[in-house]
Parts: structure tokens; sequence; C-alpha cells
């Protein structure tokens, strides 16, 4: 039976958080989780695959995407169908006409640690003006309220919540950013340490 270390069950959190994702095939087998970051992030990718690596079958794989008549190369990689993670599925999902559609709900609060923030971070956030921006745009107002709640009371920092086009992004200030980032610099890949500096 395999099961999730706290470490590696934190790490998938801010995964899912950022550019992870997870399948469930016909919503009765076990799920998987999915993550691919552009080569050029390979130092954090391989970081990250190296702590799930017990939960994969295969090593990393490439793959090669056109955007605007760009082409893009990425590497990603796919745990296999496991029962332990049904847990973090069900904190993260809900199915809908037969699609399960990512969401944040509040049992997530009891989830989130310095090492989730930490990853979600590296793989979603962006410096800005000296603190970060968390680019939530997958999720609805009322969820990133929901998500600057969270970070309230398990971080007592202040974010705010800045729109972007559609979209609402979460902004960390410098301020706290000073508080926090001795706690998320342990598990930070140096690729990513330009985000907190």
């Amino acid at each position: 039976m395999i099961k999730l270390t706290p470490r590696v069950r934190s790490i998938i959190v801010g995964l899912i958080l950022s550019d992870g994702w997870m399948q469930r095939r016909g919503g009765r087998e076990n799920p998987r989780i999915g993550f691919k970051q552009s080569v050029v992030n390979f130092p954090y990718i391989w970081c990250v695959y190296n702590e799930l690596a017990y939960l994969c079958s295969g090593p990393l794989y490439g793959s090669k995407t056109i955007m605007r008549g760009k082409v893009f190369y990425g590497l990603s990689f796919q745990t296999r169908q496991l029962k332990c993670l049904i847990e973090i599925f069900n904190l993260f999902y809900n199915v809908r006409e037969g699609k399960p559609i990512k969401t944040v709900k509040p049992d997530l609060i009891h989830y989130m640690d310095y090492i989730a923030l930490a990853h979600w971070i590296q793989g979603d956030g962006a410096k800005l003006n000296q603190g970060v921006t968390l680019c939530t745009n997958s999720f609805s107002l009322e969820e990133v309220v929901l998500l600057i709640n969270i970070l309230i009371i398990k971080f007592n920092i202040n974010p705010t919540i800045h729109k972007d086009n559609k979209n609402y992004r979460i902004q960390i200030r410098k301020s706290d950013l000073d508080k926090i980032r001795p706690h998320i610099l342990p598990y930070f890949e140096k690729h990513f340490l330009y985000k907190i500096t």
C-alpha cells in the first residue's frame, strides 16, 4: 500500500494550486497527478519529480506545444493511478456532468503549510514590486477570496486581490514576503529563488 508522507502531500497541494492537475477516469478509478513545466525550468521539475518518483511508473517525458505560432518545449510527468491520491482529488475537485472541475474548498486550510506555499509560488508565482503575485487565473473570485482567507489565517499575512483583465490574482506585498521568506526558503529550488529575493 503506497502512502503519502506529510512532505509529499504538501508538495502535491502546492502543485495542484499552481500548474498541476488530476485525472480520474470514469469517476470510479483511482486518480493520478500530472505536472508540466517549460524545459527552461528543468531544475525545478527535476526536483519535484525526484520527490514524487515513488508514485510514478515512468520518467519525465518531453512535449511540444504550438501557441500563437511559437513552439514551446516542455517536460511532464504523471503519477500512477493510486488510492492514496483520492483524498487530494476530493480536496480540489468537484465532478459536474461527469467532468472533474478544479476548485478551492474550505478544507484546504488543514493542508496549507509552508511547503505547499513554497511550491505554489514556484509553480505559479511571479515577482512583482519586491513582492509576489500568485496567478490564480483558473479560480473564481469567491475561490480567490477563500484562498486569501486561508493565507491570512495560516501565515498571518495580508494579501490583496488584483484584477488582471477578467482574472483575479493574489498579491503578497514585500513586508509579508519578508515575513514568510525564512519559512519557505528551505523548500525553494535555486532556479526559482529570484521570485522571492
